[in-house]
């Protein structure tokens, strides 16, 4: 009689108890997170490169940043992990009366240092370290700790923290206030690519990529922009790395990409870029879609787990993000179309297991439809919008620079 075996599911990431008796081996959580952390590496030295040794080789003095100053951008990213390290601790001595090895234990479970460190990636270059205290305070005991620790969250930490810090704080942030702050940098604080996008939505492709150089610029990542989000190139690197690892899902990163490339051809076309890929590519590269995709979209925690659920989950990020980029209030939609679908992400697990498994044609290609319906009616929706504010925004500086030019 063959033997029969069980698979007992708890908490996500789902592992073999064969790989849980051997803690370093491949498919275990340790590796998963050290890989994940590995593949961090690399976007963090680029931030502090790009944010604080380049300013720093400056050749006039007057915009040469201090010592300090050139460490920064690393600093800030370390103290994010140490914040959420150290208000974890504080959680697990208060409520848990850990002590100890124990607490040691419990801290390397449960990773307490990546939703700061995550956090201090993604946050504006010029936010002030107590600001990034409450991001990380927000990330980690609210987002994380609240709903039960590691493997209970239903929402990303660090994309929790990331959003109450730009709502609540915004204006600070853009006042440029704290500690070892920046002075004025091309490059590290003038207008990031979506910012200038947003203020300038009826400029050519011409003018809105100038700014920057080139094409070749933004997919590297030196432009302005948030931490070690900025670089395209890197992310595909750890996106690389990250399945060849087997540490998350190619079809997730993939499909949201896809999709939203897709979306932003056709608004492009329809502002007569059909023949020119760049306008399309200007959004590709510019904002955290690269490391929101990569990082923050593929968590096995807060995603679905079904094969067809990821596909129909990274078609939903897609289609989102472009309304929020070019629909919303703000330029930029990837934290805010990850949270809303970390809602959606075990409706779309039962649906797809169910459907699955059931022999029923009808009900399957209904399910499906309607989806798929859905998605493009918000889709028609996002692209009317954009083109029809593009329009009307263009032609409202076009008759300024009239008025103006009459005035004179």
């Amino acid at each position: 009689m063959t033997e029969q075996r069980r698979f007992s599911l708890d908490k996500a990431p789902f592992i073999r108890r064969a790989d849980n008796l051997k803690p370093l081996s491949v498919g275990s959580t340790s590796v998963i997170m050290r890989d994940f952390i590995i593949s961090l590496v690399p976007l963090i030295i680029f931030a502090w490169v790009k944010n604080g040794l380049l300013p720093y080789l400056n050749d006039n003095p007057a915009l040469r940043p201090s010592f300090l100053e050139m460490l920064y951008p690393l600093l800030f990213i370390l103290i994010g992990g140490f914040f959420s390290y150290a208000l974890e601790a504080l959680y697990y001595s208060l409520f848990y009366k850990l002590r100890g090895d124990e607490l040691l234990t419990k801290l390397s479970t449960s990773y307490a240092v990546i939703p700061g460190l995550l956090l201090g990636m993604i946050l504006p270059h010029n936010t002030p370290i107590w600001t990034l205290f409450i991001g990380c305070l927000f990330a980690t005991v609210i987002a994380k700790l609240l709903f039960g620790g590691f493997g209970h969250n239903i929402f990303n930490p660090a994309l929790i923290g990331y959003l109450f810090v730009i709502v609540a704080y915004l204006g600070v942030i853009q006042d440029r206030g704290g500690f070892l702050n920046l002075v004025e940098v091309d490059g590290v604080t003038s207008a990031t690519p979506l910012g200038h996008f947003a203020s300038n939505p009826g400029a050519s492709i011409d003018e809105l990529i100038a700014p920057y150089g080139s094409i070749w610029n933004l997919f590297v990542g030196l432009n302005p922009g948030s931490g070690a989000e900025t670089s395209a190139l890197l992310c595909i690197l750890a996106f690389a790395y990250l399945t060849v690892r087997k540490v998350i899902d190619w079809r997730i990163p993939v499909v949201y990409i896809g999709t939203f490339f897709v979306l932003v051809y056709i608004i492009g076309a329809f502002n007569g870029y059909a023949l020119d890929l760049r306008y399309a590519l200007f959004h590709l590269f510019t904002g955290g879609l690269f490391f929101g995709a990569v990082f923050m979209a593929t968590e096995p925690v807060t995603g679905p787990k079904t094969p067809n659920g990821r596909i129909l989950y990274a078609i939903s990020l897609g289609v989102l993000t472009v309304l929020f980029r070019f629909v919303g209030a703000f330029p930029e939609g990837v934290a805010s179309a990850i949270i809303t679908m970390n809602l959606f992400a075990i409706l779309l697990d039962r649906i797809c297991a169910k459907l699955r498994v059931s022999d029923n044609r009808t009900r399957i290609i209904v399910t499906y439809a309607v989806f798929a319906l859905f998605m493009v009616l918000i889709s028609v929706y996002s692209i009317s919008k954009s083109v029809f504010k593009n329009n009307d925004k263009a032609a409202i500086a076009e008759i300024a620079e009239v008025t103006v030019y009459d005035n004179n």
